[in-house]
């Protein structure tokens, strides 16, 4: 058997969930996935959702990190279109004409969320999450 690495592209600073951080802090390129589940304090099948899982966030936060393209930013549209409409596409504009080139996907979506009101904002992130944007 194969000892468990790190996703490349991981990093400590990587925004993931506990119940992946619980199990990828004692994956280190030498221990086997049962010396991981042991540690972690759970089971083999956890240990590979978890680190598959990782694999997950680390393809997210390298999208978030890559510059909004015209493609990025009409699936951007549509997704804020869901919580606030057809002025969805103004702000949208807005945002990458006040946040000058190059624009990370991650700046865009910090910006308009932060327009948002609370429940206009879960509904914008629902969306994006629904496309694998967040």
């Amino acid at each position: 058997m194969t000892p468990l690495t790190w996703p490349d592209g991981l990093s400590d600073t990587t925004p993931m969930p506990y119940r992946v951080w619980k199990v990828m802090h004692h994956v280190d390129g030498t221990r086997q996935a049962g010396d991981v589940a042991r540690l972690a304090h759970t089971t083999l099948a956890d240990v590979q959702a978890r680190v598959d899982e990782a694999h997950r966030w680390v393809g997210q936060a390298v999208r978030r990190e890559q510059q909004v393209e015209d493609a990025t930013a009409r699936v951007v549209t549509q997704c804020l279109a869901a919580a606030v409409g057809p002025l969805a596409s103004v702000m949208v504009d807005e945002v990458l004409d006040d946040l000058g080139h190059p624009v990370t996907l991650s700046a865009l979506l910090a910006s308009l969320a932060a327009q948002l009101p609370p429940d206009r904002a879960q509904l914008f992130v629902r969306q994006l999450r629904e496309r694998g944007m967040a």
